[in-house]
């Protein structure tokens, strides 16, 4: 994860499949979309000799996945990096460091983010700005006591809470994940992605039905959040829900159709309701997104197999092996030997 800016990738195993008769049907829940507005910093409680109510950095709650975006994450980051305001002691330091991190130099960040604590030790954003440099360096013990900190300073500081719990989420700690989100949505109730990780949570805990509550949650606050009716459709085809399911895909699709996962997502619910045609066309569009989808490829071949298609299926076997496709292999040795 890159300072301020997060996509957290969640691997989510919808169907039990027989590999030599059904496609890898595995599907991501991307966890994070764009809200515009920045959350105000709003009053606290803090500790003795914290700065005063102006000194705070205003700290925008935005994540890097965005539809439509340019498609240069660097530039992405220099976007957040100019929608920060920077404001007490140790401002510049926190500047130049979040400035650095957006480059993806971590290191020399962290030295910034120290500079900044060394001119006034009890400013929050300091502490914060340095968990999260120290969370992308996988200094997970590091990165929490800083987060800590942050929040011991400033206990009502919605983004303290939720970037945190994206670290927690990182480690697969969900308990203290699903807290953390539960306090980003007390201090900013509107704030979709944290109602979306919420979601995501609970999902990757086998609660898909209290999971579809919480993205119907985030869906009602935001029409537009393509990656909830994303999630929510992951959680509908773990419960072999596969018509719902593909009908949230869709909907994901029509406000973000760049988006490949999703279209690999519905093919995998199409093969399972024997739409084996209308499978091989969505792989096929995933593909066109991105070209070495190794899953798309190994999942096109199995539709291809049940079309009648075996050489079109032993070619996608073949590219999806040689794009890493750890199972193709074996495909390739059972149906493809001719």
């Amino acid at each position: 994860m890159k300072i301020l800016l997060s996509v957290l990738i969640l691997t989510l195993v919808l169907f039990s499949c027989n590999q030599d008769q059904k496609p890898n049907a595995v599907a991501t829940s991307d966890s994070t979309e764009v809200v515009e507005a920045a959350v105000p910093s709003g009053d606290s409680v803090v500790a003795p000799d914290a700065p005063a109510q102006g000194d705070y950095d205003q700290i925008p709650m935005v994540d890097e996945f965005q539809p439509g975006a340019r498609s240069s994450s660097g530039a992405r980051k220099t976007d957040m990096f100019e929608q920060i305001k920077f404001r007490g002691k140790g401002s510049e330091e926190r500047r130049l460091g979040v400035q650095l991190a957006s480059r993806g130099d971590m290191k020399g960040a962290i030295a910034q983010f120290t500079k900044s604590i060394e001119v006034f030790e009890r400013n929050p954003d300091a502490y914060f700005y340095r968990g999260k440099a120290k969370w992308d360096l996988k200094d997970y013990k590091g990165a929490e006591e800083d987060f800590n900190s942050a929040i011991h300073i400033r206990p009502y500081q919605a983004p303290y809470f939720y970037y945190r719990g994206q670290m927690y989420l990182d480690q697969q700690k969900y308990a203290e994940a699903l807290s953390d989100f539960e306090t980003t949505i007390k201090y900013a109730p509107d704030y979709t992605d944290a109602i979306n990780y919420k979601g995501v949570v609970l999902a990757k805990t086998n609660k898909h039905q209290e999971a579809i509550a919480v993205y119907d949650v985030a869906i009602a606050k935001q029409p537009g959040h393509a990656l909830a009716y994303y999630n929510k459709g992951t959680s509908l085809a773990a419960l072999n829900k596969f018509n719902e399911a593909d009908d949230m895909f869709t909907r994901s699709l029509n406000i973000n159709p760049e988006y490949a996962q999703a279209y690999v997502n519905r093919g995998n619910c199409r093969f399972m309701l024997e739409r084996f045609n209308d499978a091989a066309d969505d792989y096929t569009k995933a593909i066109a997104k991105k070209a070495n989808n190794a899953e798309a490829f190994y999942n096109r071949a199995f539709a291809y197999q049940r079309t009648g298609k075996q050489k079109e299926a032993c070619e996608d076997w073949k590219t999806a092996l040689q794009f890493g496709h750890k199972n193709a292999s074996g495909m390739l040795e059972k149906y493809c030997k001719d």
